[in-house]
């Protein structure tokens, strides 16, 4: 039986007899977002075309570059330094 775990994914406990399932690594995640993203962007570097993966690159681009847009009016708060207050 210990000889075939390593084909089935299991590994054998010795004291108790019991098979346990391994439990693969987490996947990497931002490797998995830097992957997404080279593709979306391999997708779209020759021509948008409107199809779902196109769609998806121009929401990554926009949520990507929002920081470096100028803010709206209505988006700017003062500060707790510039509010008056009350006596």
């Amino acid at each position: 039986m210990v000889a075939h775990a390593e084909l089935n994914g299991t590994t054998a406990v010795p004291h108790t007899g019991l098979n346990l399932l391994k439990v693969p690594e987490p996947a990497d995640e931002n490797g998995a977002l830097r992957e997404q993203l080279e593709y979306l962007i391999g997708h779209a570097a020759e021509r948008i075309c409107g199809c779902s993966d196109c769609q998806r690159y121009l929401r990554a681009r926009s949520a990507l570059l929002e920081i470096f847009s100028e803010p709206k009016p209505q988006q700017i708060r003062p500060s707790a330094a510039t509010l008056p207050m009350a006596a």
